[in-house]
């Protein structure tokens, strides 16, 4: 598709930002000279933008893919931080550029990157963008990534790669395998033609696997936004590679601050740590990257708290910690986990509800105890070590 991007057709497209998508494009004979669908994908784009690309958002000259694509791009705060952590000054190859936004955000704080993109749609589209910011150490090609550094004798400091995680029939996929490109077939030519690789890949994929089939993993990185997953990055090295990676599990926050855990998996496993049926003033629940890296005796450790059973991800004290990487609730009193009693102590029957390790899901709890979801309060349910069911009203507190 050729872009011809005019002054007329951006002033247009931000006049047109408030308007219905599916309306501006039965539009068309109304408007002939602009290409509807064109634009409604721009107010489509601008309004995801809002969200996931905000400083992105701000420049009006800033063209938008396909929904699909759109979807499929990182957002700006992990592009960001894969950005600050791993490319300062460093010469960089996205193999997997898609619509740019890694190679955007890498590019202002590498040395040079090389973007590279098979799909000649996106590729304009990046190449537009790179030129509307401004951005003059991005070198473009419309290649597969695989296929140009087979015929490249250039060597990078880092290899960036996010294989396309759907397969040919649409369905999301995680396994390298099924991914494309495969990471696993090519691992070694991506070694060959940087000093490291560092691949995104599904919050869904099993770490443990994932070492054990990419042999050369020096670090991980379990990245969470707003104690959501969103991202497994591999940092793969020759010079570096361990049995037993160190795991940094991540969690941005909504003011833009970091909780970072680091630990290995070897050091967890020779941890050993009591577990309570005591609970204390204050109830733990441990952010996302730290429940889905297992690091759960660590926390223990490292914050001084008490887990409450071995496969109960919560924990408790009775001083508050902090700086406990997660959620932090102080406990009111415990109820049983009937309706009746619930109606009793909540007269609005609003809560949110919290199970784990519990023979009912939360949505289930919910509905059974007839509670409407919002409010100030948390119920939270699950099993303590002497193996009883226990439901605690709580206040959340950070």
């Amino acid at each position: 598709m050729e872009i011809n991007w005019t002054d007329e057709l951006q002033e247009f497209i931000i006049s047109q930002r408030g308007a219905d998508p599916i309306q501006l494009v039965l539009q068309q004979k109304k408007y002939p000279q602009f290409d509807m669908k064109f634009v409604a994908q721009q107010v489509e784009g601008y309004r995801m933008a809002l969200d996931k690309l905000p400083g992105i958002a701000k420049y009006n000259n800033f063209i938008y893919p396909p929904k699909l694509n759109r979807e499929q791009c990182s957002s700006e705060v992990t592009a960001t931080y894969k950005a600050r952590t791993y490319m300062q000054n460093r010469s960089i190859a996205d193999i997997t550029g898609g619509l740019g936004i890694d190679s955007l955000f890498i590019a202002r704080e590498a040395k040079s990157v090389v973007y590279i993109e098979e799909n000649k749609e996106l590729y304009d589209i990046a190449s537009l963008n790179f030129k509307h910011l401004e951005q003059k150490n991005i070198h473009t090609f419309c290649s597969d990534g695989i296929g140009y550094l087979e015929s490249s004798t250039e060597h990078f400091d880092i290899i960036y790669i996010d294989p396309a995680r759907r397969n040919e029939h649409g369905k999301k996929v995680s396994a390298f395998e099924d991914c494309s490109p495969n990471i696993l077939c090519n691992i070694d030519l991506l070694l060959s033609k940087a000093d490291k690789v560092l691949i995104k890949s599904s919050p869904m994929l099993d770490i443990s696997e994932a070492i054990r089939q990419l042999k050369y993993v020096e670090e991980i990185t379990i990245l969470s936004v707003k104690n959501e997953c969103k991202e497994l990055l591999f940092l793969c090295s020759k010079a570096h590679s361990t049995d037993h990676p160190k795991q940094h599990c991540v969690n941005i926050k909504t003011d833009g601050t970091i909780d970072t855990v680091t630990f290995t998996a070897d050091e967890e496993n020779e941890l050993s740590i009591p577990y309570t049926s005591e609970i204390e003033e204050y109830i733990y629940d441990p952010n996302t990257s730290l429940s889905k890296a297992g690091a759960f005796k660590t926390l223990s450790i490292k914050y001084n708290v008490r887990k409450i059973h071995r496969n109960t991800h919560l924990y408790t004290s009775g001083e508050k910690i902090d700086n406990f990487p997660g959620r932090i609730f102080k406990v009111i009193k415990e109820v049983k986990a009937t309706a009746s009693e619930i109606a009793d102590t909540l007269p609005d029957k609003k809560a949110h509800v919290v199970t784990r390790n519990y023979p009912s899901t939360s949505q289930e709890l919910q509905k059974k105890l007839r509670l409407k979801e919002g409010g100030d309060i948390y119920l939270i349910a699950f099993t303590k070590a002497n193996d009883k069911k226990t439901v605690l009203l709580c206040s959340k507190i950070n």
